[in-house]
């Protein structure tokens, strides 16, 4: 899986540069090369998107952070067990409403951009995190915590051909233009497996 470095809008905005995650590379031990993986893609709105996967699997925007806790919608409403009463209280589901609205914006900017629309969203949670619900209550978005599982369905159908991958690369992260590169340009810059695109050094 080819890792890209996050879009430098963070310092020119002043901000701190974010640091890794942690699916970068659990991911990319489990997919190979046609596959993208990029870091904070800016998709409309003032927030980015965690992460975003590209590549012959259809185009992936990943949420990564959500509340530790076990959650459960029934009734068409979210709840949040709470150990002190030891009890259902009603929740916000902010992570999910987050995970939603991130593939909602990428499907916007593909869109405009006339490039395949079709997003998945995904909530991957981090340890320690349960979420669930009843019957016919699905929550809208894929919620996958285990990273092999993950790999697994990104993997599991083709859905987009190497020249719509490298289109949709290309939009999401400006230091790699890969449909103008030449060959030449190509062969000179391919590394190892997990490499990191638009890395100068």
């Amino acid at each position: 899986m080819i890792i890209h470095r996050p879009v430098a809008r963070a310092r020119r905005l002043a901000l701190p540069r974010p640091g890794g995650d942690r699916l970068s590379g659990p991911l990319g031990r489990r997919l190979d090369d046609r596959y993208h993986y990029l870091r904070r893609v800016f998709a409309g709105g003032s927030d980015p998107i965690d992460s975003v996967v590209v590549g012959p699997g259809g185009t992936w925007a990943l949420t990564l952070r959500a509340e530790a806790g076990r959650f459960r919608k029934r009734n068409g409403h979210w709840y949040h067990w709470n150990e002190a009463t030891e009890s259902w209280i009603p929740w916000e589901a902010r992570p999910v409403v987050t995970a939603r609205l991130a593939g909602h914006r990428l499907e916007q900017q593909l869109e405009r951009a006339a490039l395949p629309a079709t997003v998945v969203a995904c909530l991957a949670p981090p340890r320690g995190v349960e979420i669930g619900w009843e019957s016919g209550q699905r929550p809208g978005i894929q919620v996958l915590a285990d990273v092999e599982t993950l790999a697994a369905r990104i993997s599991a159908n083709e859905r987009l051909t190497p020249a719509q991958v490298e289109r949709i690369v290309a939009l999401l992260d400006p230091h790699l233009p890969l449909p103008r590169m030449t060959n030449a340009t190509r062969a000179a810059g391919t590394v190892t497996k997990t490499r990191r695109a638009g890395d100068s050094r």
